[in-house]
């Protein structure tokens, strides 16, 4: 068994069913995502990183480390009193499972996000390798 899936066995049934969802559904986005835990917490990757999930009291949650980038058109994303990171709070599975169209939407956005900066990096460093 992977850290991220014993980390996510050794919830409270209710964060470990929300949580593992959430994981297939990050999953999905492409053969390339990667995971590992990190700050203590599951963290996903692609192109950089992509999102990270977190246990709460009452639920679980996906945080968005650019999420002050992404549309939000759904209304679905909560800023808090974080400046970068935005998240879904979901209380239960049956709220995840209604939501679960659009948090992939938000995701492929977030991967389309990821991916277009890293290019831009890419070809940043190598506009800079030639003027050298």
């Amino acid at each position: 068994m992977d850290s991220v899936q014993a980390y996510i066995a050794e919830r409270p049934k209710s964060q470990a069913q929300i949580m593992s969802v959430l994981r297939s559904i990050i999953l999905d986005v492409g053969p390339h995502v990667q995971e590992k835990i990190s700050y203590t917490v599951p963290f996903f990757y692609f192109h950089g990183p992509l999102c990270y999930l977190s246990p709460k009291f009452d639920g679980a949650y996906i945080g968005f480390v650019r999420g002050h980038e992404l549309s939000n058109e759904q209304g679905l994303l909560e800023i808090k009193d974080r400046k970068y990171i935005r998240s879904i709070h979901f209380h239960s599975l049956a709220e995840l499972h209604e939501k679960a169209d659009a948090v992939r939407h938000i995701l492929n956005e977030a991967a389309i996000l990821n991916e277009y900066h890293d290019q831009q990096k890419k070809k940043a460093n190598e506009a800079r390798r030639r003027t050298r």
